[in-house]
């Protein structure tokens, strides 16, 4: 990604304004190496990876590699991927991610919990059904381990202790997310539910969306203004409801727009007998 700054803004306030201290910042930038591993691959980048000042002065023109860009967003979107966890998480993954949390914040790579102290912090230690290893296992951490993986900042695995044969503590172990992963999680984060982490194959395939209306809305906010006009004009704005012109609802213009476009709506699944009965 090609940046164009002012110099005066990157100086700051009461600088000096002959771009001095400006390029050996800018030199020191080129040799900020940047390095992780995504999906397996060990990788390797530099913050900065050319510059130029140009316009007399006036202007640097930076050149970032796609690592530096995802490097310098990581603040942002780690702060986002918190903030969708808060809400996504369940009650036992939101507890544990915020234990983890307050351990990681501590600069340690692992943290060991006693199972009485792991179930009194997740607040399950009334309940009697968790009051065996493996229940507790299937029910509460397994669960909660696979959202904090899939919404949060860091990979965590867990490793059961034995003392004898029983599990007397289980050990935590994680790491934060490469910066490549931490992108990719937020944009997951943002998709519907029901595509999280499916492929879709072509950018101008119908949205990977099983809801049929929650198709139809994404599929109609990437139209202009223009085109929803033509669609509505197509479809008819009114329709005859008890020998009376109504207006359709936009709702029901974009779905019969969307079906009527190709990209065909998912069969609705046929009501039941108790369906039918209800109405």
């Amino acid at each position: 990604m090609w940046l164009e700054v002012p110099t005066k803004r990157l100086r700051g306030e009461g600088s000096r304004a002959d771009n001095v201290w400006l390029r050996e910042c800018l030199r020191r930038l080129t040799k900020v190496e940047l390095s992780g591993e995504h999906k397996g691959d060990p990788w390797g980048a530099v913050v900065l990876a050319q510059w130029h000042i140009v316009q007399g002065g006036s202007v640097a023109r930076l050149l970032i590699p796609p690592a530096g860009v995802h490097a310098l967003r990581s603040p942002t979107t780690f702060t986002k991927i918190e903030a969708t966890a808060a809400h996504q998480l369940s009650g036992h993954g939101r507890r544990l991610y915020t234990i983890l949390a307050d351990k990681k914040r501590l600069g340690r790579p692992h943290w060991t919990f006693s199972v009485e102290e792991l179930r009194a912090l997740l607040g399950v230690d009334d309940k009697k059904s968790y009051s065996r290893w493996n229940n507790f296992r299937q029910w509460v951490l397994e669960p909660a381990l696979e959202g904090i993986n899939d919404y949060g900042t860091v990979t965590v695995k867990m490793t059961p202790e034995k003392r004898g044969r029983s599990v007397h503590a289980v050990r935590f172990d994680w790491r934060w997310k490469d910066p490549h992963d931490a992108a990719e999680t937020a944009i997951e984060n943002e998709r519907h539910s029901s595509t999280r982490r499916k492929r879709q194959d072509t950018d101008d395939a119908p949205p990977m969306i099983e809801e049929p209306k929650e198709a139809a809305r994404l599929w109609w906010e990437k139209l202009s203004d223009a085109e929803r006009d033509s669609w509505a004009d197509h479809i008819g704005r009114e329709t005859e409801i008890g020998g009376i012109m109504r207006s359709r609802p936009e709702r029901i213009i974009r779905e019969m727009a969307f079906e009527e476009s190709g990209k065909a709506l998912p069969p609705t699944p046929a009501k039941t007998p108790q369906d039918q009965e209800r109405g």
